[in-house]
């Protein structure tokens, strides 16, 4: 059985939809009403995809940092080194003074001071825009070994569903709902009116 992905439910409901289009026993309320009915299904199908898809883009992002960062089950003096990295890391918002405090890091030496920058640079790479600014010290953190630089290469690669160029997730309107609020569809698929043979399994 093939995974479920939003070209699949995109087809199953154009599939739907060319079925009720075609019928001459539906007036054109029920038509619509099973168009809606339609089209409400698959927007459901869609977000749960999106939920589970983004859930499983968290879990792979999480561990690949865990992966380039390390983990913090350091104890004792290591322990507060590391913490103390990540409080001072988390006071530095401009990508300017992160770069020259990631220097200044490098060497010295710290590497928990070039780890806490390094994350934190990493989170903020991540803001539209203004998180190019922030990619520079990642990228010269994972430069620092191979190791690191795959792990990066395939964080880099990773791409939030539902983001970017990424229009997977959209659903266009059919035409008999184009002047319809969102309101109004559901009211039509939630209607009373029994559409013989509307399911999404009828033929």
């Amino acid at each position: 059985m093939s995974k479920t992905n939003a070209e699949n439910i995109r087809a199953e409901r154009d599939r739907a939809l060319a079925r009720v289009r075609a019928r001459q026993d539906l007036t054109p309320q029920a038509k619509q009403v099973a168009i809606a009915r339609a089209q409400q299904a698959a927007e459901q199908k869609l977000a749960a995809l999106l939920e589970e898809n983004t859930a499983s883009y968290e879990r792979q992002r999480a561990m690949l940092e865990r992966k380039l960062f390390g983990g913090d089950d350091s104890t004792g003096y290591n322990a507060m080194s590391a913490r103390d990295a990540r409080e001072k890391a988390a006071q530095l918002n401009d990508p300017r003074d992160a770069r020259d405090a990631f220097q200044r890091a490098q060497r010295a030496g710290d590497t928990d001071m070039v780890k806490a920058i390094a994350s934190r640079a990493a989170d903020l790479s991540q803001v539209p825009i203004l998180g190019e600014a922030w990619q520079p010290i990642v990228s010269a953190y994972a430069e620092t070994s191979p190791s690191k630089g795959d792990t990066y290469k395939q964080l880099a690669e990773l791409q939030r569903p539902n983001s970017g160029t990424d229009w997977s997730y959209a659903l266009d309107t059919p035409s008999e709902l184009g002047r319809l609020s969102t309101a109004q569809v559901l009211q039509l698929a939630g209607s009373d009116l029994t559409v013989w043979g509307d399911g999404p399994d009828a033929a």
